[in-house]
């Protein structure tokens, strides 16, 4: 079967190149559009001075066998298996995640450890917090003084919310299957790879990154045909009865719009930008749930030091409230290939943050000043051994579990099921953080849905 390149897809993050490798091997010739100037979307590797930086770090694990036949297909020999070292950074210690009995009960001392230990058997029998917020969900699992110590901070530091405000369903997701008890099990038993996918032991990584992974992904979609259009945004998306006809894209390297005839959307772009690009508008209710509809951003300074060893792991969680810093990425730690001079270190350092705030307005230069800043008061490195680095920014990449944000994505849900040729898919397109193995899923199957091979929901998968 052949197709010509009305079959558009919006975004080429994991799930619109899983999209469209199902589609070109299948003989339908996509058309890939893209913001940005190279695929692979959160999950693209940036090159400087010759070290590769992610954009926050991507384990690559996944429960699904085909997934892995993906990535081990592509990826070949540089498919590497990395035995996982991660740990939280709380009151100047490190403690050990997944848990350790022994380091854990070393940093908290005895008294702490046992006034943990009651007031969790007290949460468990008693379930004394509304289990509709993140902040009950977890308190009823482990107790307050365990969600004071681990959770709270880092889960504020991460949404710029109160934990009171946060849907439980973000605990529900990403930490399916995790409980103190299961923990425990897990520190106590020899099967290091059993339990949640937290607290996987290994995981498979890129000996250059994710961004080889989707460079080859993307490679592969044009050897059978496919095609890629970057440096794109969507401005409208045009519409007649049940059917999307046409969208506009604005080229950012000719700056003019240009519009394109659509046989059939696939969209990854976030979910209420689709919504309120959609031309006529949607009914006022559907533009209402759009706008209650928020996503959290991100940056990176991500920095050369001149210093051979600065920590083991690959990244450190930073519980600390007394900085913005939220997690500390070690590349070489991930893959040796990741860094030009293995003498050296290139770190990631990570903030959570919403557009317009005080970080986020924050020029380059005054960037890295801080977050050096931040790093030396924890005692990690000293600002002396920084060589070089640069910030990326990225808007709009975490979808906010605001409490009653599940309403806000049925209304829309429910308006878009009566266009007959559009699909949403991936992170942004679902309003689901999910991870990217989920995302390439979601492109996947939606593939199979307009093939004809399957009838998957995909808000489910």
């Amino acid at each position: 079967m052949k197709a010509e390149s009305k079959t558009l897809i919006i975004g080429a993050g994991p799930a619109g190149m899983g999209c469209a490798y199902a589609l070109a091997e299948a003989g339908v010739i996509p058309l890939v559009a893209d913001k940005e100037r190279v695929g692979g979307g959160l999950c693209r590797t940036l090159d400087f001075k010759d070290f590769r930086f992610d954009i926050g770090g991507h384990r690559f694990f996944s429960a699904s066998p085909e997934v892995n036949r993906l990535w081990k297909d592509i990826l070949g020999a540089d498919l590497l298996r990395v035995r996982r070292l991660s740990r939280i950074y709380y009151r100047d210690k490190y403690f050990d995640y997944p848990l350790s009995f022994a380091n854990t009960f070393k940093n908290l001392g005895w008294a702490e450890s046992l006034c943990c230990a009651t007031n969790y058997l007290q949460s468990r029998f008693l379930r004394p917090a509304d289990d509709n917020t993140f902040a009950g969900w977890t308190v009823n699992r482990f107790g307050s003084r365990l969600f004071n110590i681990f959770f709270k901070d880092f889960t504020e530091k991460i949404w710029g919310l109160p934990c009171e405000d946060i849907s439980s369903e973000w605990a529900r997701q990403r930490m399916q299957g995790l409980s103190l008890r299961v923990a425990v099990q897990k520190a106590l038993s020899g099967n290091k790879n059993s339990g949640p996918k937290t607290l996987c032991a290994e995981f498979f990584y890129p000996r250059f990154g994710p961004g080889q992974f989707y460079r080859r992904l993307e490679a592969a979609i044009g050897r059978r045909g496919g095609k890629f259009s970057f440096s794109k945004k969507v401005t409208s998306v045009w519409h007649e009865g049940n059917k999307i006809v046409s969208i506009n894209l604005y080229d950012g390297n000719e700056s003019k719009e240009e519009n394109f005839e659509v046989n059939y959307l696939f969209s990854s772009m976030p979910l209420s930008f689709l919504v309120k690009s959609f031309k006529p508008l949607p009914p006022a209710e559907v533009v209402s749930a759009a706008e209650n509809l928020r996503f959290r951003s991100f940056l990176t300074v991500n920095a050369i030091f001149d210093k051979e060893r600065i920590f083991p792991d690959q990244w450190i969680y930073v519980n600390s409230p007394r900085v913005r810093l939220g997690r500390i990425q070690n590349y070489k730690n991930w893959s040796l290939g990741m860094s030009a001079d293995f003498k050296k270190t290139s770190l990631g350092l990570e903030y959570f943050c919403s557009q317009g705030d005080s970080v986020w307005a924050m020029n380059d230069k005054e960037l890295i000043a801080y977050a050096l800043g931040e790093l030396e008061s924890l005692g990690i490195v000293s600002g002396k051994y920084f060589r070089d680095g640069f910030v990326s920014r990225h808007a709009d990449t975490y979808p906010v579990y605001l409490r009653g944000y599940q309403k806000n994505v049925e209304v829309i849900r429910k308006y878009l099921a009566k266009f007959s040729n559009l699909q949403t898919i991936g992170r942004a397109g679902l309003f689901r953080y999910d991870n990217s193995d989920h995302a390439l899923l979601t492109g996947i199957h939606a593939a199979r849905n307009f093939l004809g091979q399957s009838s998957s929901d995909i808000w489910k998968i």
